[in-house]
């Protein structure tokens, strides 16, 4: 093998051809004994009057072909071709295997190479019309630069016979598209930054919940070992007090344990919203306690209110609720303004704020009070329970004595339980977003503290429970509105506005002075004198009920919360504003 490169005339086309010699018939070795390809039984091949022996022709020279049988006329060449040629002549052989390759210093006319531009004056065209070798650089030599005697190969030259001179022009690279945006796997949106203070309340709330749930499992254990004590150690009232008291300690840590585990796992694992806090209408509970009081009405008409200690213990439990249910339903559903409008509130803060009422709250304050108490009546001689359960006795008749007891009763346990009661909505004061849902918050926590403390009471006497439930009918207004009107306080002195601080001053004064007003009219049939036995032996009676006349203060009372609590959210919902359900 050996190459041939040839100049155009002008000095700017090159051709590089690659013949294949045959070796001399002396050189060869026998054929292999198989059939030969049909290329080869043409038979004997020669150019009349060619010049076999001129370097021109070294592609041809000492080659042999065989000649087809019936060879074609030849066709006329032009005038610059050589016409001893057979027009029907290929420069590629067929052959049968590799044939050897010699250097190019071995090859028959061989020259060195040239870097010269072809030069027709220098250089004649030969008689065949080919112009004479020409050698390119070798591997790993470039072209010199352009200057005087060398073209530029970079700029396209005239074409000679049909082809472009010049080495051929790529396109440059492009630029890496890259992705397209967005990309085919976007990465998962930024998580919105969290709120540290919210994140360490749902984390505080998640702790509460679990220590709930496992205080309402210990009250369920107590309450079994109480009722199987045997009959000589406690009292059938003790045991039926202590096993009411203790099963209402029990739903509500393990109902409210439980929604509030829930609720805190949303907000502090899955990072998820709750929806609003919604409740059906408060006629509904109405009616639900107007038939728990027909029930129990017509069981103690018929002397069978202590037949059923069960049954007795549910409608207990229901006297309590419903009307705290409905004090909870009449505000968040007035406060909801317009309808349609969004809820006050979520359910997982009513959930903190109505757990933590029932527990927190209430221990709380009971400790509070234990000690105050006892620092109030140390040295006196006398035991303030012993006194509000049986105010004729000697010991209680003493001025003193009943100073202390209406100090205990009216400034330390208004005092005392207004403050502890919405410390749910203190600690969630800085993120609460409007004055309606400070108010719902605080509700939630009185309702809370209610339902523990009513219970207690109306159990507390289970031969007179539905003259205790009807006296405590009204004790969801009270605690609820009481503690609604702290929580709004607290509202208007940590947010912007105007007379901040005398609207907060206004607030807890409202709610102590009710309280306090409340726990003050018991003690009415304490009073020494007429006075004192007018309230205390004077009663109203309906067919078997009968309701002492300082219940009707009581009762007085309550009608008036209620209007202001009406009041009060007819002017919350005048001005609404968005918050945040989380």
């Amino acid at each position: 093998m050996y190459n041939e490169e040839v100049l155009s005339h002008d000095g700017s086309f090159r051709v590089r051809v690659e013949s294949s010699c045959i070796v001399s018939s002396e050189h060869q070795e026998p054929p292999p004994e198989k059939r030969q390809p049909t290329s080869e039984l043409w038979g004997p091949w020669f150019v009349p009057g060619g010049e076999s022996n001129r370097p021109d022709n070294d592609i041809i020279s000492g080659t042999q072909f065989k000649k087809p049988i019936e060879p074609l006329p030849p066709v006329p060449a032009p005038d610059n071709a050589n016409n001893n040629i057979d027009p029907q002549a290929i420069f590629r052989e067929h052959v049968t295997h590799s044939s050897p390759s010699y250097p190019a210093s071995s090859a028959p006319g061989f020259q060195p190479s040239l870097y010269n531009p072809y030069n027709p004056s220098t250089y004649p065209a030969s008689s065949s019309g080919y112009p004479p070798r020409q050698h390119f650089p070798p591997p790993g030599v470039g072209y010199p630069p352009a200057g005087a005697g060398y073209p530029n190969f970079a700029v396209p030259s005239p074409s000679f016979q049909g082809y472009v001179s010049g080495p051929p022009s790529y396109p440059p690279y492009s630029a890496f598209p890259g992705y397209p945006y967005p990309y085919p796997y976007p990465y998962p949106p930024p998580q919105p930054k969290r709120d540290g203070y919210l994140l360490a309340v749902g984390i505080a709330a998640f702790v509460g919940s679990i220590l709930a749930l496992l205080g309402g499992l210990l009250a369920l254990l107590v309450l079994a070992f109480a009722v199987a004590l045997p009959a000589n150690r406690i009292s059938d009232s003790q045991r039926f007090t202590g096993a009411v008291l203790y099963l209402v300690f029990a739903l509500i840590g393990v109902i409210g344990g439980s929604f509030g585990l829930y609720h805190s796992i949303r907000s502090v694992f899955l990072r998820k919203p709750s929806k609003g806090f919604s409740t059906p209408t408060f006629w509904l509970f109405v009616a639900f306690y107007v038939i728990v009081i027909g029930v129990g009405f017509a069981l103690h008409s018929q002397g069978l209110a202590q037949s059923n200690l069960p049954l007795m213990a549910a409608l207990i439990l229901l006297a309590g609720l419903f009307p705290a249910l409905a004090v909870l339903a009449l505000g968040n559903r007035r406060l909801r303004f317009p309808k349609g409008a969004a809820w006050p509130t979520s359910w997982r803060r009513f959930t903190f704020a109505i757990v933590s009422g029932g527990t927190l709250g209430i221990g709380v304050a009971l400790l509070l009070e234990l000690i105050l108490s006892a620092v109030l009546v140390r040295g006196q001689g006398v035991d303030p329970i012993q006194c509000l359960n049986n105010p004729n006795a000697t010991a209680c008749q003493n001025p003193n004595t009943y100073s202390l007891l209406l100090i205990i009763a009216a400034v330390i346990a208004p005092l005392v339980e207004e403050t502890v009661k919405p410390l749910a909505v203190i600690v969630l004061i800085g993120r609460v977003r409007s004055a309606a849902e400070a108010f719902v918050l605080g509700l939630a926590c009185g309702i809370g503290f209610d339902l523990i403390e009513t219970s207690g009471y109306i159990s507390s006497s289970n031969s007179d429970w539905l003259n205790i439930a009807l006296e405590r009918t009204g004790a969801g207004l009270l605690h609820g509105l009481g503690a609604a009107m702290v929580a709004l306080g607290w509202y208007y002195l940590t947010h912007p506005g105007k007379n901040r601080v005398p609207k907060a001053v206004g607030c807890w004064l409202y709610a102590f002075a009710q309280h306090a007003l409340w726990n003050g009219s018991f003690f009415l049939a304490l009073l020494p004198g007429s006075v004192g036995t007018f309230f205390a032996n004077q009663s109203l009676t309906i067919g078997s009920f009968s309701l002492p006349y300082f219940e009707l203060i009581n009762v007085g009372e309550a009608v008036f919360i209620l209007f202001f609590f009406l009041y009060m959210t007819r002017r919350l919902r005048e001005k609404p504003a968005p918050i945040s359900l989380s």
